[in-house]
């Protein structure tokens, strides 16, 4: 799927705008899609709309929160569930020493990282999905996974008005 089928598509479709903000904010932030589907894509889609007037930011901003809260949810899930039989797997259990170090660093840090993991692309997705493996608690996983998503939903609002500005 090329940008520019997304962008006919946007075009054709425009009342579909909202969703595809969300899809694209949760796939570039859920484990298994975010490796593949770059955070690029959602910002160029976010200028698109915004420079088309299709959405305003207020728009979306609390789209793209909302999509992103949602993969990082799923993915910490994903990692309390498959988690502790990826630890107990035969290849895991000779790293044993590095994994114990790492949730140690991950249970006193864990919500530093959401909040460092969701401004850096190469880590979005696999933060949270550590996250979920580590003894970090859910609760406090979602209070800063909110956090972080609010202040990067800011950021990117920001960087939309002001690229899109540039290019409109």
């Amino acid at each position: 799927m090329s940008f520019e089928s997304i962008q006919e598509f946007l075009l054709n479709n425009i009342e579909y705008s909202w969703m595809i903000i969300i899809f694209f904010a949760f796939a570039e932030s859920f484990l298994i899609t975010g490796i593949f589907i770059s955070s690029a894509i959602l910002f160029s889609i976010c200028i698109l709309l915004y420079n088309m007037g299709a959405l305003s930011v207020f728009s979306i901003v609390p789209l793209a929160i909302l999509g992103a809260h949602l993969g990082d949810l799923s993915s910490f899930f994903l990692g309390k569930t498959i988690g502790p039989q990826l630890l107990s797997s035969k290849i895991l259990q000779k790293r044993q020493k590095t994994i114990i170090k790492a949730q140690k660093f991950l249970d006193k840090f864990g919500p530093y990282t959401v909040l460092f993991g969701r401004f850096v692309p190469a880590i979005r997705a696999l933060t949270p999905f550590l996250l979920g493996i580590s003894d970090v608690k859910a609760l406090r996983f979602y209070i800063a996974d909110v956090i972080a998503c609010l202040l990067w939903g800011t950021a990117l609002g920001f960087l939309v008005i002001g690229i899109g500005s540039i290019f409109s």
